[in-house]
């Protein structure tokens, strides 16, 4: 029974990690469940054991890969020091996922695409949902970051320190532009990586200094 219980966890894994590609690659609209049961080397029938249909597939693929896979650039923002040096290094880290990490590329490019376009499938309302709530959790998580109440501002002592350890006037503002620039980096990465800014301080100077005065 637990052999069973694995092997089901197992096939479930496989068709996620399948379909989170085949949306991204083919659109959502595009993808049939015949193409995700292939990609995974499985049968239609054991996806249909595990989903009710695409709409839910999708969902699954959203709810099951959100935080995992982008939990790490987040960490970022969690760690010590100032905060214009944990949002630098932040932004860079975004950077190289969306060049390196075909994970978080393939999320941000169905979370960012999936809910346009009059060829959706029906009751892709629900994924659009995941979407609004998942970048509404990542513009509170920024607009709490800037506004300083997150440990760690790395108060002023020496030359340039202080301002260093302030924030925008206008968190909520400077969180809103983040959010864009992010959003705007990830398109580019579902079109072509090779167009993104450099992985480095110099690729992320523009947002960063529209976000600290």
């Amino acid at each position: 029974m637990r052999r069973t219980a694995e092997e089901a966890a197992q096939t479930k894994a496989a068709l996620l990690e399948a379909a989170l590609f085949q949306f991204a690659e083919h659109g959502v609209a595009a993808t049939k469940l015949a193409d995700v049961a292939q990609r995974a080397g499985l049968t239609r029938g054991a996806v249909y054991h595990h989903f009710t249909d695409k709409t839910a597939l999708y969902a699954a693929v959203i709810a099951n890969s959100w935080d995992s896979v982008t939990a790490p650039v987040w960490a970022v923002l969690d760690s010590d020091g100032p905060v214009e040096d944990r949002l630098r290094e932040f932004l860079v880290a975004w950077l190289r996922r969306l060049r390196e990490d075909r994970h978080f590329r393939a999320l941000l490019t169905i979370t960012l695409n999936a809910s346009y376009g009059p060829d959706q499938p029906e009751g892709i309302s629900d994924g659009r949902a995941s979407k609004s709530y998942g970048l509404a959790d990542w513009l509170q998580r920024l607009e709490t970051f800037l506004a300083g109440k997150r440990g760690g501002d790395g108060g002023g002592n020496g030359d340039g320190a202080g301002r260093r350890g302030t924030h925008a006037d206008d968190p909520s503002g400077a969180a809103a532009g983040i959010l864009a620039w992010l959003c705007g980096t990830a398109l580019l990465a579902a079109t072509d990586p090779d167009l993104l800014p450099p992985s480095d301080a110099s690729g992320v100077a523009l947002p960063l200094r529209g976000a600290l005065p």
